[in-house]
């Protein structure tokens, strides 16, 4: 499985024109299970920060590094909580929606819900091993790949090739949850950063992500394959036209020549 992946991976990158490695997430329950990965501790490989989920996936996923993530290097508590890795849910957890994510408590309360659902239980990941898929050596849960909407798009159809729909998630915060909801319904999760990602993650405004369950990979290459005649990447541009001027009086192109021509008789 994991060689397989990894050649995916490869495969992936470089027929998307993807500008970042796509990633192998494993939610691993214990010690024994995160040291059997063979990864470094974030703390190891970065010092002490502490970073929101976001920026961990986007570092991986930038520099090309694998490492272990747990509790004690995550900055964002609702992250970290999505994620599995919190023993407990703080009670001002509902202040944290409204009112910054939300007009009234009415709002606030479809938002609280909607994020619960995708919420691993309690204390269920004792740390997430995260690793480009060019380096992968543990069989990962979930695959995360970011891209260009079109980039996104193309994976997206390679899953409806197969009756595969890939969910839409985006709730303003905690963006990363669409990871986790895609462990917990073993579908395809397409994601919108949130404001957080954003501001703290430092995701491009270009980007949007998808997560999707590692036994899916054989559907995801078969389709790319699939739909090669009706979405090809790079995405072809009809070009065989003739421009039209816009600009009044600009005279550049050979209907211009002509007439000056014809006045010249």
């Amino acid at each position: 499985m994991v060689e397989k992946i990894v050649k995916s991976g490869k495969e992936l990158k470089e027929k998307l024109s993807l500008q970042t490695h796509p990633l192998g997430i494993k939610f691993c329950k214990s010690k024994e299970e995160a040291d059997g990965t063979g990864l470094r501790r974030f703390s190891e490989r970065f010092g002490d920060a502490k970073v929101p989920i976001c920026q961990a996936i986007n570092i991986s996923r930038t520099y090309g590094t694998p490492f272990l993530l747990g509790s004690e290097n995550s900055f964002c508590i609702i992250g970290a909580i999505s994620m599995g890795l919190l023993d407990e849910i703080p009670d001002y957890f509902e202040e944290l929606i409204h009112p910054w994510h939300a007009k009234s408590k009415e709002a606030a309360e479809k938002i609280k819900e909607n994020l619960k659902s995708r919420f691993l239980p309690l204390k269920s990941t004792y740390a997430l091993a995260i690793s480009p898929l060019e380096r992968l050596k543990f069989d990962p849960d979930v695959l995360v790949i970011y891209g260009t909407p079109t980039q996104i798009s193309k994976i997206a159809k390679a899953f409806a090739w197969h009756g595969i729909i890939p969910k839409l998630s985006f709730l303003g915060l905690a963006a990363c949850s669409s990871i986790s909801n895609s462990h917990i319904t073993r579908e395809p999760v397409i994601g919108i950063p949130c404001a957080g990602e954003l501001v703290f993650g430092r995701t491009e405004e270009t980007e949007i992500s998808i997560a999707f369950p590692a036994e899916k990979i054989d559907e995801l290459m078969d389709g790319l394959e699939g739909t090669r005649r009706i979405l090809p990447y790079p995405v072809p541009k009809y070009l065989l036209y003739e421009p039209r001027i816009l600009l009044e009086g600009y005279k550049i192109s050979y209907k211009d020549y002509l007439e000056w021509k014809e006045r010249r008789k």
